[in-house]
């Protein structure tokens, strides 16, 4: 077998962890956008930190992929659409009966976001059990990452690390054209810059060598934080982790405050037809959509063959995003029977075009 032919299925299982960490973002920013100003402000800083890790996570699968010779798709054939199941090598991800939805902060999202960010080495026992229907632990993403690594390593050691790693070098995502926060990207040369890469994705979001920390003062010299799956949980218990608290244990310190009827009443999963009676929403979400698109085809652009759109890319549409998915959950949808205010779609829009 040649090394184009062996390289193709790592070609792919990348291209899928690109999709899974973009699949993780709308549902982020969803429960956070629906929180009202002045409101949970824990609770909003964490997931805020968590989706600038995902979309480290992103830039960090697409390097590898790019390091390779491959290049990351990010068009409308790949974008995700909700309610989300997602599967790997025709297994469900994650747990079977739980959908990923565009939903509210709830107690309920933040358990969905428990079970995404689940770490590979719980016990089946030791995964909450509050719902019947949450039992099967299933594929992790830190058990996917580290299949790649494994696939990696098995083709450098049959081809040779230069054959592997003969991605152009320009095409890498650097600390240069990157924003700041939630550790910095990886430029992958080879295997052991590919490993580090995956070791950063799977400790930001599961904890690192079983711990509750996310491994950013090893890597980056930050701070130590704890990892995604442990933030979540802190705003699920409404109690924040004591020094001497494990993975194992409850969080057991201090009060975490949250209230969740500080909310925005959005239906959740909404689509362009659920606004077709309230034109407000339509303009709104029309815009949200266009903002989204050309967001989404600049980073394939700067992951492809040009990092520098790649700050302006991701600052200009959060800043652009934002105030009108705001604007789109204070607004109510005419005829709604529950009394519910819009959602954003995500939902792609070609040809791109945005009025100021």
């Amino acid at each position: 077998m040649n090394i184009t032919t062996a390289k193709a299925p790592l070609f792919e299982k990348l291209q899928k962890g690109a999709e899974l960490e973009l699949a993780t973002l709308p549902p982020y920013l969803t429960a956070m956008w629906s929180i009202k100003p002045g409101t949970n402000i824990p609770s909003s800083v964490a997931i805020r930190s968590v989706f600038m890790e995902e979309m480290l996570h992103l830039t960090l699968a697409t390097n590898i992929l790019s390091s390779i010779g491959g290049s990351v798709r990010l068009g409308e054939a790949e974008i995700p659409k909700y309610p989300l199941v997602l599967e790997f090598d025709g297994t469900r991800f994650k747990d079977r009966e739980v959908d990923i939805q565009l939903a509210p902060f709830s107690k309920e999202s933040m358990w969905t976001f428990m079970q995404i960010e689940l770490p590979a080495n719980f016990a089946p026992d030791e995964i909450p059990q509050e719902k019947a229907e949450l039992e099967v632990p299933g594929f992790t993403i830190g058990e996917f990452y580290q299949g790649i690594k494994s696939d990696l390593t098995d083709l450098v050691e049959e081809y040779g690390e230069e054959a592997v790693f003969s991605g152009d070098p320009r095409n890498q995502v650097s600390e240069e054209f990157y924003w700041h926060g939630g550790g910095k990207p990886i430029v992958v040369r080879n295997l052991s810059d590919a490993s580090e890469a995956i070791d950063v994705i799977c400790d930001q979001g599961e904890g690192a060598d079983g711990t509750l920390f996310d491994g950013d003062n090893h890597f980056f010299g930050q701070p130590e934080e704890i990892a995604h799956y442990f933030r979540f949980k802190q705003i699920y218990s409404e109690r924040y982790y004591a020094k001497t608290d494990n993975i194992h244990s409850e969080p057991s310190g201090p009060i975490f405050p949250v209230t969740y009827d500080d909310v925005y009443p959005i239906k959740p999963n909404c689509t362009s037809a659920d606004f077709a009676g309230t034109p407000e929403l339509e303009n709104l979400n029309n815009r949200f959509n266009a903002h989204y698109s050309m967001m989404l085809s600049q980073l394939e652009q700067g992951f492809r063959d040009d990092p520098t759109v790649l700050y302006t890319a991701i600052m200009n549409g959060m800043r652009g995003l934002t105030p009108i998915a705001q604007a789109i959950m204070q607004t109510p949808i005419n005829g709604d029977p529950e009394g519910r205010t819009g959602c954003p779609t995500f939902e792609w829009r070609a040809p791109i075009t945005v009025n100021p």
